[in-house]
């Protein structure tokens, strides 16, 4: 499954932020750090072993709701809410 989800983290990180329309411009939503592309990177960097998997790495991969804005919005038909919660649970799991 791991893998699977990692798959999809992958095409989010390096995605060209296709989804960033559905985040309104004056909402906090556009803040960078928190956009699903963003909040991908750090998975992997995390599944990479390039960061530290601890509490404040937990604490800022929940901020999701720039991802819940996107969902039903991605070019590649990603569901990040469900991939991202996949993830921390698989990190935590490891």
């Amino acid at each position: 499954m791991m893998s699977e989800v990692m798959k999809s983290i992958k095409i989010c990180a390096f995605c060209p932020n296709t989804c960033r329309s559905s985040f309104g411009a004056s909402e906090t939503l556009q803040i960078e750090s928190q956009t699903p592309s963003a909040l991908s990177l750090i998975c992997l960097a995390v599944h990479q072993g390039n960061l530290e998997w601890d509490q404040e790495t937990r604490n800022v991969l929940m901020r999701r709701d720039a991802v819940k804005s996107s969902v039903g919005k991605c070019t590649y038909g990603l569901n990040m809410t469900k991939i991202l919660d996949d993830a921390v649970l698989s990190l935590s799991l490891r």
